[in-house]
Parts: structure tokens; C-alpha cells; sequence
């Protein structure tokens, strides 16, 4: 059904493509440099072998994701990471990504509540949908959230991480939420086909 949805997505959302409307300087940079970069990173060729020779083959969206991930952590370089759900894959790549950060991997939002803010967290869709906004601790730089359109309650919980006021530029990508928390507080909700 994801293949069948993914293009009538990309319709939809086909004047949000490539930083088009994107007035913010920084907001552009960041869209054109991390989000749509096709340039081939050194640890791509190593990290295809986590998927199976049909997914590389065809080339689908979930190399595409990964590889997002990739660059997102590799953008913000952070110096804890700390994974939330069922996301071996996704440690692989942002371990290539920035070998110098400690990973923590947790299975439940509930593990998190006593440890120190990271600087990036990751949330996989079950994670997502356990999240209370107001009780989170947000990471110090980056969120990222998987999921977020799936179904109405991680999309609540998305819009939610958006209301907070620690919470600064945001970016809706259908299959990930970006959330950035280093930023000034003008801020704005990007809407962007991915």
C-alpha cells in the first residue's frame, strides 16, 4: 500500500519540493545542503549491505530515509544520540555517520524520562506514539520523529513537539518530523516533499 501511496504523496506535496517558498536563508541552506544532498557520502557503500540486493536494486524509499538520517546526524554532529523503538538500522547509520557519539538505544519512551537531555533524539513511530509533549525531554539540538502522518495519534503527538515553545524550526518531510531546538525563537513549520 506505502508504494502506491508514495507518489500520490509527492503530488500533493510537489510545490514543497527542492526548498521552493523557503524565504529563510538558513532554512534554504539547510534544505538544499542535508535534505536533498545526492552527493555519495564515503559510508554509503558499506551501509547498503544492511538491506536486502532488491531494495538497492530498485533503489526504494527506505535507502533514501536511512541515508537522510545519515546526513541529518552528520549535519548536527552531535556528541550523545539516543534512539527510542526499533531503529538497528537507523544506529547503523548514524553511528557512520558521527563515530565519535555515544549511541544509547532504549525500547520504551519511559526509559528516557531520567536521563540527560541528548543531543539528538530519535523517535521510531511506536515510540512517537507514546509521547506525551509536555512530559518529553527534548534534546538540546535535534529531534527527529518517525512516523508522523501514520496514523492520528503520532500525528497529534507531532503537532504537539510543534505547540512547545522550546521547539524552533520545523520540518515535515510525510515520513519524518524534524524538529531543531538551537534556533532563535522566530520560528516557522516547514511543509516539504521529501
Amino acid at each position: 500500500m506505502k508504494l502506491i501511496r508514495r507518489p500520490w504523496i509527492w503530488l500533493l506535496r510537489m510545490r514543497h519540493r527542492k526548498g521552493y517558498g523557503v524565504h529563510s536563508p538558513s532554512a534554504y541552506a539547510f534544505l538544499r545542503g542535508v535534505v536533498y544532498e545526492d552527493s555519495a557520502y564515503y559510508a554509503y557503500a558499506t551501509l547498503n549491505r544492511l538491506h536486502p540486493w532488491w531494495v538497492r536494486w530498485l533503489r526504494l524509499y527506505p535507502i533514501t530515509c536511512r541515508r537522510l538520517l545519515f546526513r541529518l546526524a552528520n549535519y548536527a554532529h552531535p556528541k550523545s544520540i539516543i534512539l527510542v523503538g526499533d531503529c538497528t538500522i537507523e544506529a547503523a547509520y548514524m553511528a557512520a555517520a558521527v563515530p565519535t557519539a555515544t549511541i544509547t538505544k532504549y525500547a520504551d519512551i519511559s526509559e528516557i524520562a531520567e536521563r540527560p537531555s541528548p543531543d539528538l533524539l530519535f523517535l521510531s513511530h511506536t515510540a512517537l506514539r507514546q509521547v506525551k509533549a509536555s512530559s518529553l525531554r527534548l534534546p538540546t539540538t535535534l529531534l527527529i520523529a518517525e512516523g508522523i502522518h501514520e496514523d492520528p495519534i503520532a500525528n497529534a503527538a507531532w503537532h504537539a513537539i510543534q505547540a512547545d515553545t522550546r521547539t524552533g524550526n520545523t520540518y515535515d518531510l510525510y515520513t519524518y518530523g524534524i524538529a531543531f531546538f538551537n534556533q532563535p525563537t522566530n520560528t516557522h513549520h516547514y511543509w516539504i516533499s521529501f
